[in-house]
């Protein structure tokens, strides 16, 4: 598995510099990535040659060792939710909020324009968040001219956290019974198997801080310069991923002090890891923000339109005191969140009341304070209750068997210590720092950390001989399992036909109609997405978008590679539009609010005729109505 880990950590650094490096050179096309892919197997040749290296074990002996891994119900639970997450990303499609609203559209902007640059858009978030997982998406889009094959980066990190979870639990003084269980146990987190088959991009950072920090471990222990500059490379990609992923490098620091001379032994090696860890870093988005934004976060100062500060308001909490305090409220309630709640619409009511009092302003930074969904998926899930249930019972009653044999005292290292304690150090940096929305999936990469302090006490590893306590595991692995199966976005059931055989039995059932509207998001995401396709017409290379928060965009792209979609905002003038080559429009109603026109006078200003109109009665972003209005300019 740590060789598996390795690759990756090679494969993400060479497709991410790639991105960077082909778009400078105003190729980031096919062309370009067939070099790139033909240089890289050349290298991989060459070394496998120099260095004679051979596979440590024979297939057979491989079919062997996964029989007698899975033979015991843990790991056979993990590969089951491996299986489900697999078949739900090759059955649905992979649509995600985040994903459709800008990240998706900022990769292909990049892929039709050949190369990064800064996207004419209302939506600032398409600019200035990292690029970690778009620059691995891009082949993908690329090669395969769909978005269906995304979910893979998210699966391919999750069949490697077990592996990563033991070795670092091991080495920071975990036992290794209590770190063999807490392995699957951690794994099956709602964070990690809910996105193991989405196109979301906050769990799969997890593989690169556990990695950064145990292959730092393990270099300082075998002496190993390639683990060590991995561990820089590791460190480096989990920045790229996400902004807020930045306090964990200083778990990176504590785990390679002791060894960080041996960085530098080899100062031309040396150089090219570390000029590779900049290019693959949050470095480069931080500097596009400071150069186009002003500021190395990337949010604008000078939002120019009430309309679009109720969409995006993301900004700094004012407070570093009340940041925490709102975020101790609102992960606890997203983290103890049952799969199913349908008294999310008395929570947000209670939560909207509560932010009208003096106690209640002081979050007023925050995007949306409190709120909690109807129901568990990527997009709002943290650990999971059960994991949090089974930690509270873990530290409850452990007490009870630290006498138990195997709990002998250990010799005291200050490197581990810290590495157990700092991370709630971090957390707290974390949750003064940060207001988005929905921040319990944010912190994927901080979980396996931030449990350290529990899974070291005493008595851990008597409790894990309970088996009590090894049936409450493989209960919370067996509520997962479940979660996966009725997911609401990706079913591995046919939800709406079931759910139009129930509302012929029971059509005044609340109970059934709060479960349908569950069901009936994916569906509408869909439907909209087939009936954009259908009615553009296939013989528009260009087409402009207005809108707020374009959640449909990815729909005007489609055949990916086919068609090029410009952002249009109310300031463009109907000359710049035609000097563009834009002839025809999709304007969403948020277009006509955001320039304080109606359709009418919209289309009189800019001497364009209505095509057709697309009026969706229900979606998921916007309760009301919407419509999509196919105009042309004359």
């Amino acid at each position: 598995m740590l060789n598996l880990v390795r690759c990756w950590i090679l494969l993400s650094t060479l497709l991410v510099s790639a991105g960077w490096i082909l778009s400078a050179l105003h190729q980031l096309n096919r062309g370009g990535y067939a070099v790139v892919l033909a240089l890289a197997g050349s290298a991989a040749i060459i070394w496998q040659r120099q260095t004679r290296w051979q596979p440590q074990k024979t297939p057979a002996q491989l079919r062997r060792k996964f029989k007698k891994r899975f033979r015991r119900p843990a790991p056979r639970l993990f590969l089951a939710l491996a299986l489900m997450s697999l078949l739900a990303g090759l059955w649905h499609l992979p649509t995600n909020m985040d994903a459709d609203c800008y990240r998706l559209p900022r990769v292909l902007h990049w892929l039709g324009a050949e190369q990064w640059h800064w996207i004419h858009t209302y939506d600032f978030r398409m600019n200035v968040a990292a690029s970690g997982f778009e620059w691995l998406s891009a082949p993908l889009i690329l090669f395969t001219h769909t978005d269906q094959f995304l979910f893979l980066i998210n699966w391919v990190s999750f069949l490697m956290l077990p592996g990563l979870l033991f070795s670092v639990f091991t080495r920071l003084d975990v036992r290794p019974r209590v770190a063999w269980w807490w392995m699957w146990l951690l794994s099956g987190g709602w964070c990690y198997a809910t996105q193991a088959g989405s196109v979301a991009n906050d769990s799969f950072a997890a593989v690169y801080a556990l990695a950064a920090v145990d292959l730092a471990l393990r270099a300082r222990q075998k002496k190993c310069d390639g683990d060590l500059w991995l561990s820089l490379l590791a460190v480096a990609l989990l920045t790229g991923a996400k902004q807020t992923n930045l306090p964990l490098v200083l778990l990176w620091l504590i785990a390679v002090f002791p060894n960080w001379k041996r960085l530098f032994r080899r100062p031309a090696a040396a150089t090219a890891v570390v000029a590779a860890g900049l290019l693959v870093s949050a470095a480069p988005a931080m500097l596009a923000n400071l150069k186009y934004a002003g500021d190395w976060v990337g949010f604008p100062h000078d939002l120019d339109s009430a309309f679009t500060m109720t969409l995006l308001k993301t900004k700094p909490l004012d407070s570093p005191l009340w940041g925490i305090v709102g975020n101790a409220i609102c992960l606890t309630a997203q983290n103890l969140m049952p799969p199913f709640f349908p008294w999310a619409d008395a929570w947000n009511g209670a939560m909207q009341r509560m932010a009208q009092t003096p106690f209640g302003g002081h979050f007023a930074a925050f995007e949306v304070f409190g709120w909690l969904s109807s129901g568990v998926s990527e997009t709002n899930a943290g650990i999971g209750l059960g994991i949090c249930l089974l930690a509270l019972v873990s530290w409850g009653t452990a007490g009870r068997y630290a006498t138990d044999a195997g709990n002998c005292p250990r010799r005291f290292d200050w490197q581990i210590r810290l590495l157990q304690l700092v991370p709630w150090a971090l957390l707290l940096v974390f949750m003064a720092k940060v207001g988005t929305f929905q921040n319990a999936r944010l912190l994927a990469p901080y979980y396996p950390f931030l449990i350290l302090p529990l899974l070291a006490g005493a008595g851990q590893a008597g409790l894990t001989r309970k088996r009590w306590w090894q049936g409450l595991g493989r209960l919370t692995m067996l509520l997962t399992a479940a979660l996966l199966f009725f997911l609401p976005n990706r079913p591995l059931f046919p939800a709406q036909r079931m759910l139009a055989s129930l509302q012929s039995r029971w059509p005044d059932s609340k109970i059934r109609a709060r479960v349908a509207n569950l069901y009936h998001y994916q569906q509408e995401l869909e439907d909209q997405r087939s009936r954009l396709q259908r009615e553009l017409p296939a013989n528009m290379p260009l087409i402009g978008y207005a809108t707020g928060i374009g959640r449909c965009e990815p729909a005007l792209w489609l055949p990916f590679g086919q068609r090029r979609v410009e952002r249009v905002l109310p300031q463009d003038t109907p000359e710049q539009l035609r000097g563009k080559g834009i002839r025809y429009m999709v304007i969403e109603d948020t277009g006509f609010e955001m320039a304080h026109k109606t359709p009418e006078q919209w289309l009189a200003d800019y001497d364009a005729e209505l095509a057709t109109k697309i009026i969706f009665e229900k979606d998921p972003l916007h309760p009301a109505i919407r419509s999509f209005y196919l105009v042309h300019l004359r």
